[in-house]
């Protein structure tokens, strides 16, 4: 895991390569730093040593000087694609997957991104025409940001406080972005929270030619055409019965979690207790191997049925793992939430992205590398919604009266806010949302130019290319897949471990498992309205009963609880959205935030998530107006 920044210049370089400012990533890489000038290009890198540690340093040439690459990310099937290049006469000079990049690069073009089996973000430097390309992983696991100056220059990023750092660069807050951001819980597509930054989107290719004078995007992969694959693959297939399912299922994870475990340093595991952290976590536990490191967190204060801390106990003591509990209260929301919100990468606004920074932290006092089990829920249909959608033509009518009285207090409002909606855009798009932000504020919003219909109009787009042949759940799983896992959960993930300088990689998000556990039968994957069957079913053997019986549960914490009752906590959040000078207030109609702020809305779970919403909001606020960053 690295980071990289760079630049293609419209104009003749002047000035050595130290020019890029690799100090805006070097928590993503501090083991080593460096840049290159090749042709119109500055190509940087800052890298954390993970495999081939002698001789994997970056920017990276082929033996031939054809290709200079920087890159980020992890390829699990290089040695393979090794042996298959220089059978074809290619020469290398390290092990390492980066070099392999630069082969397969030169091999087969930008089509050669589509043979690799990881996660990578990366720019490559083509010296025979000039050209630099860059490219994302079609699951979107590694970020990539990019954007033009005002001389024309393209720069590009890991990160999009990295992106600032390069001179000239056009950039205003996207009002859009930011109602996305607050209403979905993210942004969608391409779009940032900058209008004039752009994200790299999943399986794409920037071909950007000399001195920048175009910049051609080129789609080498998706969700989608390997979902497809996989149904027409399964066409033919007769499913017989839970025996040979659960046989797939487990030897397509156990394959992908080995070649997950790749590494010349230290590596562990996040553990939650739940199904599937806790089968990636089976299978790093080989008997005869090493004590695995896995680390769990818990909150002061929470009643245990808010821990995760027993589940995670138990799966520790049945595996044999050494289990290093984290503790995060009300103090680390105080520390914490500046460092991660208080900078151009935007407001990171989840409560559970507090814990993830202390975890990570923990965690890398012991290993480089952890594995955890993001992409279970998407691959094997684990969330309550894909089952309960089925459901919606019989009782959303029912369902639209009672939610005018349940509102989307707890789950079940939640269920009938969603399940009411006849349209299914509009149904999928609001099972994760924030429906109840405050008025004022979606108001403001609006008034300084959100448009509400961008977000929509990408997803019905999305939804009407999927296959006709897919079922429902299918397209709600590639959804996910394709706009809530990349620029969601697998932004925050990537945000929150590289903070603390250590590698997160996800074997249950996986090309040769994902598009085929998409692709099974509903009747499979679903079993009296449980989701993950067949996994469940796949690692009966290997995990306590309590685990595999577990319902689906999120990351639930005492944010209302330590935000009235911790003094400290409690003046930071009036004190940042009350002061005259906050920005949101700007946006925002002043009783209501003191409404937001009373114990009364803070004793909900909803409540206390939206004022913590707002407050990480003002703190990306202030860091843009510092930044001088146009509104």
């Amino acid at each position: 895991m690295c980071g990289i920044l760079g630049t293609v210049s419209s104009l003749p370089l002047t000035g050595p390569p130290e020019a890029l400012h690799l100090g805006a990533i070097r928590h993503r890489g501090p083991d080593a730093q460096a840049s290159v000038q090749v042709g119109s290009a500055r190509l940087g890198h800052a890298r954390l040593s993970i495999i081939d540690l002698a001789a994997g340093a970056q920017p990276m040439s082929d033996v031939h000087g054809l290709a200079t690459i920087v890159f980020n990310g992890e390829i699990y099937n290089h040695r393979e694609l090794h042996d298959e290049l220089q059978a074809r006469g290619q020469r290398f000079a390290t092990r390492s997957d980066t070099e392999v990049i630069v082969a397969a690069y030169l091999a087969w073009g930008v089509a050669g991104f589509a043979r690799l089996r990881g996660m990578f973000a990366a720019a490559v430097y083509d010296h025979r025409d000039g050209s630099t390309v860059l490219a994302r992983d079609p699951f979107g696991i590694k970020p990539l940001f990019w954007a033009r100056s005002a001389d024309g220059s393209l720069g590009f990023a890991s990160e999009l406080g990295a992106l600032f750092t390069l001179p000239g660069l056009r950039a205003e807050l996207d009002y859009t972005s930011v109602l996305d951001t607050l209403t979905y819980r993210h942004t969608f597509g391409l779009h940032t929270l900058y209008a004039g930054v752009q994200r790299l989107e999943p399986g794409t290719a920037l071909v950007v030619a000399p001195r920048a004078s175009s910049a051609i995007h080129v789609q080498f992969s998706s969700v989608t055409e390997e979902v497809e694959r996989a149904v027409a693959g399964q066409a033919g297939a007769v499913h017989t019965g839970r025996s040979a399912t659960t046989d797939d299922v487990r030897g397509r994870v156990r394959d992908s979690v080995e070649r997950h475990t790749l590494a010349d340093v230290p590596l562990g595991c996040f553990l939650s207790g739940g199904l599937d952290s806790s089968v990636v976590a089976s299978l790093l536990a080989q008997p005869g191997g090493e004590t695995v490191n896995a680390y769990s967190v818990g909150f002061e204060g929470a009643s245990s049925e808010r821990s995760e801390l027993p589940y995670a106990e138990l799966v520790a003591k049945h595996l044999g793992l050494r289990l290093h509990p984290v503790t995060v209260g009300a103090r680390d929301f105080r520390e914490l939430a500046p460092q991660l919100s208080g900078s151009l990468n935007g407001p990171f606004s989840e409560p559970a992205d507090i814990a993830m920074l202390k975890l990570a932290q923990r965690a890398a006092q012991d290993v480089k590398v952890v594995l955890s089990g993001e992409g279970g829920d998407e691959a094997f249909a684990g969330y309550p919604k894909y089952a309960a959608d089925a459901f919606s033509s019989t009782l959303g009518p029912a369902l639209s009266l009672g939610q005018r009285w349940l509102g989307r207090r707890n789950r079940l409002g939640i269920a009938a806010d969603a399940l009411s909606q006849p349209d299914r855009t509009a149904r999928w798009m609001r099972w994760f949302a924030n429906n109840d932000a405050p008025d004022s504020l979606v108001s403001g919003l609006l008034l300084a130019g959100a448009h509400p219909d961008r977000a929509r109009q990408w997803v019905g787009d999305r939804v009407a290319r999927y296959p006709a042949g897919w079922d429902d759940m299918q397209r709600m799983q590639v959804l996910d897949l394709e706009a809530w896992l990349p620029n969601n959960l697998l932004h925050r993930g990537d945000y929150t471990t590289m903070q603390a300088s250590i590698e997160q990689r996800v074997p249950l998000l996986d090309r040769e498992l994902t598009p085929w556990a998409v692709a099974l039968p509903r009747q499979i994957k679903v079993r009296r309205m449980k989701g993950k069957a067949p996994l469940r079913d796949a690692f009966a053997h290997a995990l306590p009963r309590e685990v595999l019986d577990r319902p689906k549960s999120g990351f639930r914490l005492p944010l209302g609880e330590w935000m009235t009752t911790d003094p400290q906590l409690s003046a930071m959040t009036r004190d940042l959205l009350l002061s005259p000078q906050a920005q949101v207030r700007a946006l925002m109609d002043a009783r209501q935030l003191e409404t937001l702020l009373s114990p009364a809305t803070l004793a909900q779970s909803g409540g206390a998530k939206l004022a913590w919403t707002v407050l990480n909001l003002e703190l990306w606020l202030l860091a843009v107006r510092a930044q001088g960053v146009p509104a």
